[in-house]
């Protein structure tokens, strides 16, 4: 039984996954432990080798790769006695980010974070069968999130997610949702409606700068209809996480959330893959993944 299974995306990020992954091995096997190392071949695949990983006792399941790799991992290891392991080499890399890890770590950097094996209990987001580590996103940024993902750009990060913007805002019809939650219901036209389990989406745009991972709420941020002249003026702002300010901006709170759209489906992202159309509702489940932090 080895003591690490890393599991690595050859196509996330700039395809540097599996060489940063076989130089973590090798650190962690000087170091005494047995370690196993999967090249995924698709989507999914990540999802059933960490599943697998943790029904034949493995502690530690390590991703290697972005957000949507760790979201695969992380799906299959909620309440299990596996624990979650982060080596970020994806576009954007937003929930290793939160949790102190950056895709400009060096190998030995990470292999001494998977070694001292310093664990947090920390939420995951749910629809149906399907979870989400950051932020699940309707709207505008679902459609510039679909944008990224559905190309392979020469750009990746934020920098990737601000040119979609520009893109997608050319197009983009509010489209009319109705929100149910602790907060009571929010119906109207909407630029974007992003809940958040964590703060950041698209490379550290501090979408919900309140979320915390740990906390069993979703902070979910609300932008009403405005003008393209506006979602221009607001991005830096988003960038800063102080876009709460603004008058069409509304932050709130709560343990789950029903998503309508009346007007036909519309497409939820999160953590930078398509993960479900309209209707829908999100819920907390708190402290079901343990991942190892610095």
């Amino acid at each position: 039984m080895p003591d690490f299974l890393l599991i690595a995306n050859p196509a996330s990020g700039t395809q540097a996954a599996p060489q940063v992954a076989l130089e973590v091995k090798q650190i962690l096997e000087a170091a005494g432990k047995s370690v196993d190392l999967h090249l995924t071949t698709g989507r999914g695949d990540a999802l059933a080798q960490a599943r697998e990983a943790a029904q034949r006792g493995i502690k530690v399941v390590v991703g290697c790769g972005g957000d949507g790799t760790l979201q695969e991992v992380a799906t299959a290891l909620e309440n299990t006695a596996t624990t979650l392991g982060l080596i970020p080499r994806g576009r954007c890399n937003d929930f290793a980010r939160v949790m102190g890890l950056y895709r400009t770590d060096s190998p030995a950097r990470v292999a001494a974070v998977l070694l001292a094996g310093r664990r947090r209990a920390v939420d995951l987001g749910a629809v149906g069968h399907q979870r989400f580590l950051t932020v699940a996103t309707l709207g505008f940024d679902s459609e510039a999130s679909r944008f990224v993902e559905t190309r392979r750009l020469w750009i990746k990060g934020t920098p990737a997610y601000l040119y979609a913007v520009l893109v997608v805002l050319s197009r983009f019809r509010a489209p009319l949702v109705r929100l149910r939650g602790d907060f009571g219901v929010f119906e109207g036209r909407i630029l974007l409606a992003a809940t958040g389990n964590a703060p950041c989406y698209g490379g550290a745009m501090r979408i919900a700068p309140g979320a915390a991972p740990d906390d069993g709420l979703f902070q979910i941020c609300v932008v009403e209809d405005v003008s393209r002249f506006t979602v221009l003026c607001m991005l830096p702002k988003v960038l800063r996480g102080t876009h709460g300010t603004h008058p069409k901006v509304r932050m709130l709170v709560s343990r789950s959330v029903e998503i309508e759209t009346p007007e036909g489906p519309q497409w939820i992202c999160a953590d930078g893959e398509s993960l479900c159309q309209t209707p829908c509702r999100f819920e907390v489940r708190p402290r079901v993944l343990q991942v190892i932090v610095p």
